[in-house]
């Protein structure tokens, strides 16, 4: 026992690059929401009948798009501050959210309102219409108005039988309740197209009547949500720029990623992790790129897949590949000047007595790595006047890939 409290004492004292990694978790809720202002605004409209005329009608709302892009935050934040409204214009509103991958029918999403609001129904012995006629009379008894957000709604489209389907969208087309005291927020993955497959025509156009919208953030509205987290789950210095603007354009929709804040996020906490791991052997103090790199190769493993192309190369080439990632991995950058990868590619000729390529040709070299899908390059960077071609690289761990080129080159040179 004496060993486990002086295990337990020595963690706690443990350094770490984190200040609270709970910041990174995908439930945490910011104090903020970056990029929603539109989607915010389209639910205070849409609900506004439910504080100024409560019970008069059902609003039924469909919040869609991809993975990560803020559809359960905005829909938690609101549904928190419209009960506060609510309640204090002396309202009884209830903001309830349930994830239909846990309850994928009626009787399990009403088991689980029911249970967040404290109320009392028998599960046994009910059938799915019997139990939501129950729970809209203990609703009507105790003068509560709900906002029943069904988060990860697909879910329930694919299992749930027609007449739950049914129930749950044209609720009060079946109960004939004079107030109507369920107002429902339907989160689903995917395109309203998506949804609108799963389900008949009469159901689909109840669902696309108010929709709202959520697109893929785009890499700078990920830099200042990364930019967020960051400030508030690291030491100060841990994370430098370099690596939220990395994860940011490896993660950002208008930079050929998907747009997922919540991968990107994920990205960031493992890169955290990895290099915490690091502190306590002494072989890091802060989060790099190639923390990142590393999370994402180990994550993604077809990225390192790419590397099989490097066969097909030619001495000269995997050594110009080769100055790139030394001169990446040297000076912790995510991008660099040509002329000083041209320097390391020089400085590596002549450490193996080859004679270097001319400048013309390394450009070619750089082009068709380019091509190749291996090299990232860009003609200007935020902060640099002019135009200059700058190099970077994907996804892979750096170390890993100079390790296989080392291996390549000394094949290579006892042909």
């Amino acid at each position: 026992m004496n060993e486990l409290h002086e295990l337990i004492e020595s963690e706690i004292k443990r350094p770490s690059v984190f200040i609270d990694e709970t910041v990174l978790y995908p439930e945490f809720i910011p104090p903020v929401i970056r990029y929603r202002d539109k989607q915010l605004r389209q639910l205070v409209e849409l609900f506004k009948p439910v504080i100024l005329k409560p019970g008069s009608s059902s609003v039924k709302v469909l919040l869609a798009g991809p993975v990560g892009t803020g559809k359960t935050l905005t829909s938690i934040v609101f549904g928190r501050e419209i009960s506060r409204v609510a309640e204090s214009r002396g309202i009884k509103l209830r903001y309830v959210h349930v994830n239909c991958s846990r309850s994928k029918n009626l009787v399990g999403i009403i088991r689980e309102a029911k249970d967040s609001l404290g109320l009392h129904i028998p599960d046994r012995g009910l059938s799915s219409s019997e139990s939501l006629l129950a729970f809209l009379k203990l609703l009507s008894r105790d003068n509560t108005y709900l906002i029943l957000a069904l988060d990860e709604f697909e879910y329930f489209l694919n299992t749930a039988p027609p007449e739950d389907k049914h129930a749950i969208v044209r609720m009060y087309d079946i109960t004939r309740e004079d107030v109507k005291r369920v107002n429902m927020i339907f989160i689903a993955r995917g395109s309203p197209a998506n949804v609108w497959s799963k389900v008949d025509s009469v159901t689909g156009s109840y669902l696309m009547k108010n929709l709202v919208s959520f697109e893929p953030y785009r890499a700078s509205e990920l830099y200042t949500i990364l930019k967020d987290r960051v400030d508030a789950a690291f030491h100060q210095g841990v994370v430098g720029d370099e690596v939220i603007d990395y994860i940011s354009r490896m993660s950002g929709y208008d930079t050929g990623g998907d747009g997922n804040a919540r991968k990107a996020l994920a990205v960031l906490h493992a890169a955290g992790k990895l290099a915490d791991k690091e502190l306590a052997e002494g072989k890091a103090t802060r989060v790099t790129i190639d923390h990142v790199r590393q999370v994402i190769a180990q994550e993604y493993p077809a990225i390192v897949d790419l590397l099989d192309s490097l066969h097909y190369l030619s001495l000269h080439e995997i050594l110009v590949l080769e100055a790139v990632l030394r001169t990446l991995k040297d000076t912790g950058l995510d991008y660099v000047p040509m002329s000083t990868v041209e320097a390391t590619y020089n400085k590596i000729c002549e450490e193996l007595g080859e004679e270097p390529r001319k400048h013309t040709q390394l450009y070619a070299y750089l082009m068709d790595l380019k091509q190749r899908g291996i090299i990232l390059t860009k003609t200007s960077l935020k902060g640099k006047r002019g135009r200059s071609t700058y190099v970077g690289f994907g996804a892979a761990p750096l170390e890993t890939v100079l390790q296989k080129l080392d291996t390549m080159i000394k094949q290579l040179r006892v042909r």
